[in-house]
């Protein structure tokens, strides 16, 4: 973002003048231009000086630069020249608490000074400090790995962000996926990939990556840009298969009309049929295919077409019993519809990280019910060998039943897709092998007033 200011300077005959200090803000990110304007009011030629003094050092060290141009002007009497001051903060910028600068305009018989408050502000504390392909030439039926790297500037752990992958070809998207990254520890870093598979008529060209990084409510916070190429291969035309199926209750009887529209004999190629691996005993081929193999989850059969002639054409034929397959299609529906019910239940994350001979255990609690979860009271008993230092997150509370530690979290409540993060460091007394802690207890009221355990 690049912003533009203007003021106008009057040189005096004064020997001494010093205008009114000014404030500055800059984001990182931005590039920011102040333009002044200096005219002569003297009743003979001045040369002056422009110079900027102030910790311009200090700021290049944190990515942000600032300057002054000129640096040298001559003015007849009643003659004005601009000058500028350019104020550059890189998006990898650290925020920077307000200094201050002396902007000077000096001849023989003339100064004057314009103080300059300047400060540079982070409207999020993280952004993307890489992207990296593992290739950036592939041919059809390859992939490429597309490695992302942000980087927190804050003393502190950041809260998630969605991270969104895109891939496209002329303007058209080929590939989205969106990834909601974990939190980021205090001035580290981040690193998340995705893995796109270029199918078997890929369109061949230049292919642009763009990297998206917003909060969890949409806002954008940066990105980065790439590109990749996918090569051409000599192949059949596309569009030279016309598919029939004729639908009974018990069975479907299915047509694949080959045809060669083009102007010359085609090579030998195969016709490929894709089908759910649980069709594979329910399949009759009345045109005997070359090869069956199985992928994760479906069944492949390939029939083998000898050249064509142009205009020539040939038809494939096969049917499918479907008794079995209604039968399949109820489980899998029974299937889905369970861990749907389950993907619409409160969450609970527990991760544990060993970190300078400390123990950190980071528990996060989201609910992705669509009710709101109320008088929330979460329950983590800590081992004999350990001790708490400190908190991560929400303040807890202790208490002991019987010989044993407890941490309790409590929260009023959590609205639908709300979070909360929490958690603890501790110091083992004793030297630990193996440690296993014991499964977190989490107990909460539903809208109806309803005392309920997450499972």
């Amino acid at each position: 973002m690049k912003k533009t200011i203007i003021f106008l300077l009057v040189v005096m005959l004064l020997p001494i003048a010093r205008a009114q200090s000014e404030v500055i803000s800059i984001y990182a990110g931005e590039t920011k231009t102040i333009n002044y304007t200096l005219i002569n009011m003297a009743n003979q030629v001045q040369t002056y000086n422009v110079y900027l003094s102030g910790p311009t050092a200090y700021f290049a060290e944190r990515k942000v630069l600032i300057d002054v141009y000129p640096k040298l002007i001559e003015l007849a009497p009643n003659q004005s020249a601009k000058i500028t001051l350019y104020i550059f903060a890189s998006k990898e910028a650290r925020e920077i608490s307000p200094n201050l600068f002396t902007l000077t305009i000096a001849s023989e018989t003339q100064k004057m000074e314009k103080s300059l408050i300047v400060s540079v502000l982070r409207k999020y504390p993280v952004y993307i400090s890489s992207v990296n392909l593992s290739k950036y030439s592939i041919l059809p039926l390859e992939s490429i790995r597309i490695t992302v790297a942000i980087q927190n500037t804050k003393n502190e752990i950041t809260p998630n962000y969605k991270l969104i992958f895109l891939i496209l070809k002329n303007g058209k998207e080929v590939f989205r996926k969106e990834v909601i990254t974990d939190f980021i520890e205090a001035n580290s870093k981040l690193e998340a990939s995705q893995e796109f598979f270029a199918e078997k008529y890929q369109e061949a060209g230049i292919y642009d990556v763009l990297i998206r990084l917003e909060d969890l409510r949409g806002q954008y916070i940066d990105d980065v840009k790439t590109k990749f190429e996918v090569k051409a291969i000599v192949k059949l035309p596309k569009d030279y298969t016309q598919k029939e199926v004729k639908y009974s209750f018990l069975s479907a009887k299915v047509a694949v009309k080959v045809r060669n529209e083009g102007n010359v004999i085609s090579e030998p190629f195969y016709v490929e049929e894709r089908l759910p691996i649980f069709m594979k005993d329910f399949i009759k081929a009345y045109t005997p295919y070359a090869e069956e193999k199985l992928e994760v989850g479906i069944v492949v059969y390939r029939w083998l077409v000898k050249p064509l002639a142009p205009g020539e054409s040939v038809v494939i034929e096969y049917e499918i019993s479907l008794w079995q397959t209604w039968l399949g299609i109820i489980i899998i529906i029974l299937v889905v519809l369970f861990f749907f019910r389950k993907g619409f239940q409160p969450a609970l994350i527990k991760t544990i990280k060993e970190q300078d001979g400390k123990i950190k255990v980071y528990i996060k609690l989201k609910n992705r019910s669509k009710s709101i979860m109320k008088h929330i009271e979460v329950n983590e008993e800590v081992l004999p060998m350990l001790k708490v230092e400190s908190n991560i997150g929400l303040e807890f509370e202790e208490k002991k039943v019987g010989k044993k530690r407890y941490l309790v979290w409590k929260i009023n409540e959590l609205k639908p897709d709300e979070e909360a993060v929490m958690g603890y460091v501790a110091v083992p007394l004793v030297e630990i092998v193996s440690l296993e802690l014991p499964e977190t207890q989490v107990t909460y009221a539903d809208e109806k007033g309803r005392k309920r355990k997450l499972e």
